[in-house]
Order: C-alpha cells, then structure tokens, then sequence
C-alpha cells in the first residue's frame, strides 16, 4: 500500500471503486506483491491476482516466468492458473511465443505474417500489406533530403578505391549545388540527362541533384558501344551527358550521332576541351545547408528514371519509373540491417540503382569501387569494411566458387548475400551460405518495370516469397490462372506501376494484360507454402518433338561436372523449323580438359530422352555477358548460328 501527499481525486463516475482501492487509513492498494530488503530497495514481485493456488502452496507466475525466459527459443512467456473442476485449485500452464528460429548459416526464420498470402478464390498471391513508410506523393529528392538532415554526421559512402568518406551532410550539400548548378545552365523539370558512367565519388549528388531539380535520369552501362549509347540518347535527347575518363571518346562519338541539340557535356575525373568536370557542379553555394528541394508536382505521375530493360533478347526499351516508384519500392524495409552494403552495380542496372537508395532512406553506409569485379577485391571490400548486404550476379559468385581455398573463406559480417539478373542454382546458394556464419546467400527476382519481386526468406530451389504490396498471378498459355504447383507465366501488379516504355506506346500496351498486370515473361509457380520458383524464359523455352525444355534445368545439371565455370544452354532450330536441338555453351575454368563426350554422357544419364544435348556442346574462352555479369542468352544464340551457317557452307 502506498500513501501520497497528493492522490488521485476518484475514478471518474465510479464511486464503488474508488472506496474498493483505499484501505481506512487513507493508503492506495496497488495489488501488486513486494518487500523492502534491509538496505530500502523495493522489490516488485506479482500481482495479487496472478497469483496461483495449488494444493495450498502460492505459485509466483512471474518467478517461473524468470526460469522459462532463460531458455533458448523463447521469445515471450506468460504463466496463467488454469482452474480445475472443483475450482479449489489451480494448474499451472504455460503460454510462450517462440523466437523466430537462427539457422545453421545465420538466416533467421520469418513472421508468417511476412509470407505470401495465396487467396484460392481468385487464385492471386499477395505480398503482406503495408503502409507507405514514407509519404509516396512527395518528390524523392524531399525524402532523400530529409533522411540525410537526420543523420548528418553518419557516413554515408566510403570509396574502396581511395579511402574517401562522405558523410550525410557533405552528401547534402553536394546534392544542393548540383541542383544550384543545373538550374543555373537552364536544365528544368521534365528535361532528361544521360548518365554513362561507373561508381564514383561523386555520381550520387549528381543523381539526386537531377531528381530534386525534376531532371529525369537515364543510366546507361559505362561499357555500352557507341551505338548502343546512341540507341538511347537518340530516344532522350538528353540536355546534359555525363561520362567517365574512360568512355568519353565513345560517348562523344554517340553524342554526335544521337543529339540533335549539343548538351552540356561532363565528366567524373580530369577534364579538357569540349568536356567540364564534374567538379564544376560541386563549388559551394550560398543555404546550402538549408537546403529544400521544392515540390515539383504529383509524384504518381511525375517521371525520375528511364531504366533500360536488359537488353538480353534484343535492344533495350526505356523502362519510365516515377518518383513514387522509387520511394514505394522500398523493399529493403523489413531486412533490419543497418551495417554496410555493397554490390559492383553501376547505378544503370536497377540493383545499383536500389542499393544507393536503400543507403540514403537508411543513412546506411554504402561502399563503392570503380574497379571492375575480380575474386580479390571482393574479398577484401567485404572482410575491410565489414559489409552486412551484398548483391551480386551468380557469374561473380561462381567465380569466387572457383577460387583458391575458396571452402576455407569466412564472411562472418555478411548478413544477406543476394544474387540476381540470371537462375541460380540451389548448390550455389547452399555453397555459399556455408561461408557466411551469420548470414544467409540465395537469389532475389525483379524486372525493370516492376522492381524487385521477392526477397528471403528461401525455400530450396525458390526465388524466395512476394515483397510488400504485390500482387502475383500464374496464368497457363490462354491467361487463365493457375494454383499452386502449376507451372505458367508470373504476371505481377504493383500500386505504382511503369509509367511505361519510353515513346513506345506500342510496347507499352503488348506489356500488360486486360488485369493491368504485367506480363514477366518468365515461367514459374508457387508452392504451397507461398516460395516463388522461377524456371526459364518464355523465349527461351526449347521445342522439341511437341516437349518442352528448360534451359535452365540443363545448365543446372551441366554446371556440376568439374571443370565448367559458366554454361548457357541455347535451341538450335531443327532445318525444317520443326523444332529445336538442346546446345550447351561451356566456358571452362583456367586448365580444364573438359570434352564435349564427357559432358554428353554426364547429361544423358541424368534426363529423360527428349532432353539430351542434340545440338553438342561448344567451348568458347568466355561466354558473352552484359555489364552486370549476366550471360547474354540472344549473343550466345546467334554465335551458334553462325557456326552453324559456316559448316553448312
């Protein structure tokens, strides 16, 4: 009981109670049991009420409560006494919501509330429904800008490369006097840029710099051919073009051919003649530090980005993102970790581009090198600065497979390893995982237009389960929708979808079904638990004898006998057109004797009849890819071809 100069007046209209909670001598009864030890410590030990009886003898549930929460597993535990029939005393029983359960590799189980949910009447899976934790109808540069203004001493960005730091408040005044520097040489809302550069110190303020000032970005790959940056540059008619030391040659060529009125031309690193440097755009401005972008309209409808699809069945569309996109598709949310990220990604591709993004609404320090992938530097980026988020494309991780005492490496920072852009195996993933004590490795699934799909957790085989606010479908080859374990195409719908492809209203309206979902290409299905498995391309199906034949499944196999580095399996047409012969094109490791019967016989054993290799096996020194690493499927088909032309000749 406790006594106050100053009580409580009454409970509100409730007389009966307020005389209840006070003894005669004016004392509160707080219902709570305790004692004073010796020295005048208070010591709380029940509530009154909680107390069980049993057989006599007063169980504290809150003592046994002390006793259970020491045991692994347990996340909470309430003790309650249950009554028996006479009701002279009670049982004690046990209530305990379990931990969600650490794995061998680090990976934590998921919430089931974090699994999709599979709605069997409208046979459609959904992402777990989730508010905007950030407000989509603002501009991305006002977001980004405040999420800097939170943390301004954080560092933000380390460059591999040299060592250089930046922190959230250089990043925003960075940011400030590009926008101040644009706006200056006449750049405007709605004008479009060019970005044909690599990871370098300053590409973030230039990128966010044009977002606040309404600029829409168009990345492009920094190794792209000068017809290749042509083809976009003739769709964007860019007002200012930004390159690196590297590629300015090229990129002046493609300018020439591609822009009808000369943009202002830019460049990260040294600069002369008809190129300024970067460095031009960062000399300070006056506010700087007070910097707000202004609001530049409905965010749903206002363009950032023009991504360019991947290019790997012919020449790349430009994918039109909005601003609200951009902060909707913030998938990063539910992975909790606050460490360092790092991925090779230019921001062209569209992981590079969510990496810098998940860095800013994070202030999570992003590591960044200009230096092109290599087993070494990998290492080295990851065990220095201790990176807890990484993407690569399987091509980069297969190589690391096949590095020296590769079994004896360890990435105890690495949290989450996600590899993207092509199939990865499960011995991949399971391989991999083994080198990282706290963490988990396994394959994400995105497209352009839609983003990122799925995320961890994984099931074996699977690309993982449905992000946030998605909305999926499996359809059969007439669009009728499938359940789980049926294989057809994954069309997916999203709050804020593609504005559409650049000019290209044509594309646009083939992209999307009668549902407003967008048709993926890719065949897949779910399983019952609600994991995402993704099998091949459409595209890339092969036909033989009325069969079909995954690709994929062939290069799953091929990729375990000794020797093979990368393979990518192609149909080569039957004379007739009457179908396709199943061909592997292997790219050896350095040393490898490898033979085309050793691998024919390998894949006969191990598939059924209309599945072997019809069409052989070629050895090439190294299998085309696209800058991010990922095997380009069309360049590898049309080098078979003209192998096949010359031998008929």
């Amino acid at each position: 009981m406790t006594l106050q100069k100053q009580r409580m007046l009454e409970y509100l209209v409730n007389e009966e109670a307020t005389k209840e909670v006070f003894g005669d001598d004016g004392f509160y009864k707080s219902g709570d049991i305790g004692y004073y030890d010796p020295e005048g410590y208070l010591y709380v030990v029940d509530r009154i009420k909680g107390i069980i009886k049993y057989n006599g003898f007063k169980v504290s549930p809150s003592e046994l409560e002390t006793i259970i929460g020491t045991v692994e597993g347990e996340k909470m535990v309430c003790v309650v006494g249950v009554p028996v029939e006479d009701k002279l005393t009670d049982l004690v029983t046990v209530f305990i919501e379990r931990a969600l359960e650490v794995f061998a590799s680090g990976a934590r189980e998921f919430e089931p509330g974090t699994m999709a949910k599979y709605d069997p009447k409208a046979k459609l899976w959904r992402g777990p429904a989730c508010p905007s934790v950030r407000n989509p109808e603002a501009n991305l540069g006002q977001i980004v800008i405040d999420c800097l203004s939170q943390n301004p001493a954080k560092v933000i960005q380390i460059n591999a490369d040299d060592g250089a730091e930046m922190s959230c408040v250089e990043m925003k005044r960075r940011i400030a006097r590009v926008v101040h520097h644009l706006r200056q040489l006449g750049l405007r809302k709605g004008d479009f840029v060019s970005l044909a550069c690599g990871s370098s110190e300053n590409v973030v303020p230039v990128f966010i710099g044009c977002l606040s000032l309404g600029v829409v970005v168009n990345p492009l790959a920094p190794v792209f051919s000068k017809d290749d940056f042509a083809h976009m540059m003739k769709l964007t008619q860019s007002k200012a073009v930004f390159c690196d030391v590297a590629n300015r040659e090229v990129v002046e060529q493609a300018v020439e051919e591609a822009i009808k009125v000369k943009p202002a031309m830019f460049v990260f690193g040294n600069a002369d003649g008809s190129c300024r440097s970067v460095e031009d755009l960062l000399s300070p401005v006056a506010g700087e530090d007070c910097f707000i972008p202004e609001y530049l309209g409905d965010s749903n409808q206002l363009m950032a980005m023009v991504l360019c699809s991947s290019g790997t069945t012919g020449l790349p569309k430009g994918v039109c993102l909005s601003h609200a996109n951009l902060i909707e598709g913030d998938v990063f949310r539910e992975a909790h970790n606050c460490g360092p990220i790092f991925n090779f990604s230019a921001l062209f591709w569209a992981t590079g581009m969510f990496a810098v993004l998940t860095s800013l609404y994070y202030t999570r320090t992003r590591v960044l090198t200009s230096q092109p992938f290599n087993e070494e530097l990998l290492i080295e980026i990851l065990t220095k600065y201790n990176v807890e988020d990484v993407f690569t494309p399987p091509a980069y991780v297969a190589a690391l497979q096949n590095f020296p005492n590769f079994n004896r490496l360890s990435f105890p920072s690495v949290k989450q390893w996600t590899m993207g852009g092509a199939m990865v195996t499960q011995q991949m993933s399971s391989n991999l995982s083994k080198q990282l004590p706290n963490g988990v490795a396994g394959p994400i699934y995105g497209t352009s237009e839609m983003g990122i799909i799925s995320r961890i957790p994984f099931a074996p085989g699977s690309v993982g389960t449905l992000v946030r606010n998605i909305e999926v479908k499996i359809v059969d080859d007439d669009g009728h929708r499938l359940g789980p374990n049926q294989k057809g195409e994954i069309r997916m719908k999203h709050k804020h979808p593609m504005l559409g492809y650049l000019y290209n209203a044509e594309a646009t309206l083939a992209a999307f079904d009668e549902e407003d979902f967008f048709k993926s290409g890719d065949v897949g299905y779910f399983d019952s638990d609600g994991y995402l498995y993704v099998i091949d391309r459409i595209k890339d199906i092969i036909k033989f004898n009325n069969y079909q034949i995954s690709p994929s499944d062939l290069e799953t196999i091929i990729e375990k006998i000794d020797g093979v580095k990368l393979v990518c399996v192609v149909g080569v047409p039957l004379a007739d057109k009457s179908g396709d012969l199943a061909t592997a094109v292997i790219e050896r490791n350095e040393g490898a004797k490898l033979t085309e019967q050793e691998v024919v016989g390998f894949v006969d054993g191990q598939v059924s009849d209309f599945k072997r290799l019809r069409g052989g096996v070629r050895f090439v020194d190294e299998l085309p890819k696209s800058a991010a690493g990922k095997v380009l499927r069309r360049v590898v088909k049309e080098m078979v071809l003209k192998e096949e032309e010359k031998s008929d000749r």
